[in-house]
């Protein structure tokens, strides 16, 4: 059911409130619909964008900019999957090394995930050698909003109420009370069992910081919240050319090409070996004459004999040429946060602030591994790049958006150092949870919204265990 908002709606048969209608909200109402458990999903914004709703998600950044965060993220049904690219595909294993999980906690809700995003379950990659994959996605065409609209529409263990903004929890020795709503610019207390706060990788913290301002007894203050987020970047590494025959005959059976990209990424080995973060680098291949021409007479001053060769191959298919994009791993650090602004919202709730450095070691990344990848390539003949000179000479590096927000509400075992543990439940409070990408430890090089719905559906089997655990005690 989809109700415009909270007025004269009985609410006691729902035990779990689930704040935010994106991915991580929608994937664990969904989850908690099979197990026969009744879900509240709260969604700020109205079914559809509206510019007037969209002005809350503006803030202040402080450092380096990044992309606007009013426009790198949706209030509306559906959430930020609204303008998702749809790429996906699951973590690494070791950028999970530093997670108090790992992809034996994430596995078995592969499959799952794939059946919500409509794409199969093969994320194949080749290696190139020691030190390089190349690798495959599953491209997503779902939105949430218009593939679930109907489905939420007519279940009746699922009530969808928009245009309702939670201001903050109010809890008591260790257990969250209640939830203080604004609807129809009238405040109201939500009351139930379990609250999940699935808001975004910002939101998820300035609604959390608000709650501890608010409410100081009930969330602890050592709680690093807002503390280690991250940034996606994803910038211009250089140009390239690359032969499909040589990298075929290189890779035998197993060479990969995907709407005419070609991606490669780098293994565990050259992390260690060069002691940079994870990255991938995605080549285009323009049919675009201008583009090889400008790319030979680059390669004709570096590499002549390259260049003459691969300049007769200009108009045959087995040559893909063009810019070199990489999506990369940023460190998290204490300095990049979220925190409170002193301007206020009309609902009276403080906008974001965001101080954000960009990280000199994600650059150094992005130079070691475009050597490495260009060393790879001349010593087996397959092709050529050259690294962008604000890459190779570590000045800062243009960020064109990736629009992922990461960190915030990371998890791990100590408070000091994260906010919620591995079942994604805050920290000294029993029974509010934190779900979405604001969860991350590390970022890795992957689109994140296929682990936020792996960590969604584990969620929901979390909170079932929880309920039945009541029921029967």
């Amino acid at each position: 059911m989809i109700l415009k908002n909270l007025d004269n709606i009985d609410l006691d048969n729902f035990p779990v409130a689930i704040f935010g209608s994106g991915p991580a909200g929608i994937t664990t109402a969904l989850e908690l619909e099979k197990k026969n458990i009744k879900s509240l999903i709260i969604e700020a914004g109205d079914e559809k964008y509206s510019e007037t709703s969209q002005t809350f998600y503006e803030g202040k950044i402080i450092g380096d900019q990044v992309t606007d965060l009013s426009l790198s993220r949706l209030r509306q049904f559906g959430g930020t999957s609204g303008h998702w690219g749809g790429w996906s595909k699951p973590m690494e294993k070791y950028n999970l090394e530093l997670w108090p999980i790992n992809e034996n906690n994430l596995n078995p809700y592969l499959k799952r995930t794939c059946e919500i995003l409509n794409i199969n379950n093969q994320f194949r990659k080749s290696s190139l050698n020691e030190f390089f994959n190349q690798i495959e996605f599953q491209y997503s065409k779902v939105k949430f909003a218009d593939k679930f609209k109907n489905y939420i529409k007519n279940s009746n263990n699922i009530l969808l109420i928009l245009n309702t903004q939670l201001s903050h929890f109010v809890g008591h020795n260790n257990n969250t009370k209640y939830a203080v709503c604004i609807s129809n610019d009238t405040i109201k207390e939500l009351r139930t069992k379990y609250f999940i706060l699935a808001c975004g990788g910002i939101e998820n913290s300035r609604l959390l910081l608000w709650t501890r301002d608010k409410n100081q007894k009930f969330i602890d203050n050592d709680l690093p919240i807002g503390k280690y987020w991250m940034n996606h970047p994803w910038t211009l590494g250089g140009k390239g050319v690359i032969s499909k025959k040589k990298l075929k005959e290189k890779l035998e059976n197993d060479f990969l090409e995907q709407d005419n990209l070609l991606r490669f990424a780098a293994k565990k080995e050259l992390i260690i070996k060069k002691k940079i973060l994870s990255a991938a680098i995605y080549m285009g291949a323009k049919e675009d004459t201008k583009i090889y021409k400008d790319i030979i007479k680059d390669i004709l001053c570096v590499a002549p004999e390259y260049g003459k060769k691969i300049a007769h191959m200009i108009f045959k298919k087995d040559l893909k040429c063009g810019n070199i994009f990489m999506q990369l791993e940023e460190n998290p650090t204490e300095n990049n946060k979220i925190v409170l602004d002193k301007k206020k919202d009309k609902f009276g709730i403080p906008m974001t602030k965001l101080f954000y450095k960009k990280s000199k070691y994600t650059l150094k990344t992005a130079k070691l591994f475009l050597e490495e990848f260009g060393n790879l390539c001349r010593k087996n003949d397959f092709g050529r790049i050259a690294i962008k000179d604000s890459i190779y000479n570590l000045e800062e590096y243009e960020d064109l958006g990736a629009f992922h927000h990461l960190g915030g509400t990371r998890m791990g075992i100590d408070k000091f150092d994260s906010v919620v543990n591995k079942d994604l439940k805050v920290h000294g409070i029993n029974n509010l949870y934190v779900s979405g990408s604001s969860n991350f430890v590390t970022s890795g090089y992957t689109n994140p919204t296929f682990t936020i719905i792996q960590l969604a559906i584990r969620l929901a089997e979390e909170i079932n265990k929880r309920l039945y655990s009541l029921t029967f005690s």
